[in-house]
């Protein structure tokens, strides 16, 4: 979720897996599922913003291994039109903000994989 330049991002709770680190809005594909789908309700879910899939534009798919589990991110951009103002679960997370890319991948405390998302979109040279 993007505009102006910045994107939205979400403060993990300290209780869910990755806690206490900054992601984009995402969330596990349901059975049945499609990734677009998946991130239509999630965006939905985690932010209370509602969008069409076809707004949405697919930046590409990112495989990742981690000693405890694989991941892979199917990474979506959405242009917003105004700057927004989400409303967030707090069962799933405990603050928000917008930033610029490079401030973003300078952050320390992000969701793994993020990092390397931001260099391989695009956003970071």
């Amino acid at each position: 979720m993007e505009y102006d330049g910045e994107f939205i991002i979400l403060l993990r709770n300290s209780e869910k897996p990755d806690g206490n680190t900054w992601g984009l809005p995402a969330g596990k594909i349901d059975s049945g599922e499609t990734p677009l789908g998946c991130i239509v309700r999630e965006i939905k879910e985690e932010t209370g913003y509602t969008t069409e899939p076809e707004e949405l534009k697919f930046l590409g798919k990112y495989e990742y291994s981690f000693p405890e589990f694989n991941l892979v991110f199917f990474t979506y951009k959405l242009c917003l039109q105004e700057r927004i103002k989400i409303v967030y679960s707090e069962r799933e997370h405990r603050d928000w903000m917008y930033v610029s890319a490079d401030n973003c991948y300078s952050m320390k405390n992000l969701v793994r994989g993020l990092h390397d998302v931001i260099k391989r979109t695009g956003y970071i040279k």
